[in-house]
């Protein structure tokens, strides 16, 4: 136990120092691609945003300086960490008033939400009327957080997520070549970690695995530039505004 313990922690440590952590990746990290396009257009358009603002699954809090000016930046989440400001548990109103955010923030968490609709409730509940809901979610993507990963969404379906808001911006986000390259390396690290005997064969073969990652990354991109579908994305974002 010891030693399965040790060599997993030595391995994602290892691994973080060279590649970056999964909300900051590097290009040769193999989970670039499933924030690159989010990363991108946050990085726009966050900084137009700012006064009391409620991050929802906020976790570590990695969006935090991305906003403009900010009067309070309040952390919600089912689990409790460092950063995270209010504990709620799901399926219970949140002890947080009516109408009292200017912006709710709330990435890659929905698709783990059991009672999305109570939860789009107590969004709308708190959010103050013209205040702003920026969701962001999976659509083309593996199983992960199990048993907790309960839905994926198009974007047909995110238009529907909140009847009454006004839509300002609602993004499709990556390709087929993205989409392919993130399902492909995700496998391989799911794989690899099924027993000891392969993670014993993940540790040794990271540098293969980094540059194997490197290069899928930039050929998923070149595919991507290819892609004039619009229907092999991988990622959703959504931004509404209260009425």
């Amino acid at each position: 136990m010891f030693f399965k313990f040790s060599l997993g922690q030595f391995y994602r440590h290892t691994y973080s120092l060279l590649c970056g952590q999964s909300s900051h990746p590097h290009p040769w990290h193999f989970q670039w691609l499933s924030t690159l396009y989010l990363h991108r257009r946050l990085s726009r358009l966050l900084p137009d945003y700012g006064g009391r603002v409620l991050d929802v699954g906020c976790g570590d809090k990695p969006y935090q300086t991305w906003f403009g000016d900010v009067s309070e930046y309040v952390g919600l989440d089912v689990v409790p960490g460092p950063k995270v400001d209010i504990v709620i548990t799901q399926g219970e109103q949140w002890a947080v008033p009516d109408s009292s955010y200017d912006v709710l923030l709330s990435t890659q968490v929905i698709e783990h939400v059991d009672s999305l609709e109570f939860a789009l409730e107590q969004m709308s509940r708190v959010a103050k009327t013209g205040g702003v809901v920026i969701l962001s979610f999976p659509f083309l993507y593996n199983l992960h957080g199990a048993p907790h990963d309960f839905r994926r969404l198009t974007h047909y379906g995110a238009a529907n997520l909140l009847p009454g808001y006004e839509i300002l911006h609602l993004e499709p986000q990556g390709g087929i070549g993205s989409t392919l390259v993130i399902l492909f390396l995700n496998w391989i690290d799911t794989a690899l970690s099924k027993n000891a005997i392969t993670r014993v064969l993940k540790g040794l073969l990271m540098p293969f695995f980094i540059a194997l990652s490197f290069l899928l990354n930039l050929l998923g991109l070149m595919l991507d530039s290819l892609d004039q579908t619009e229907s092999f994305y991988s990622n959703v974002l959504l931004v509404a505004r209260k009425q």
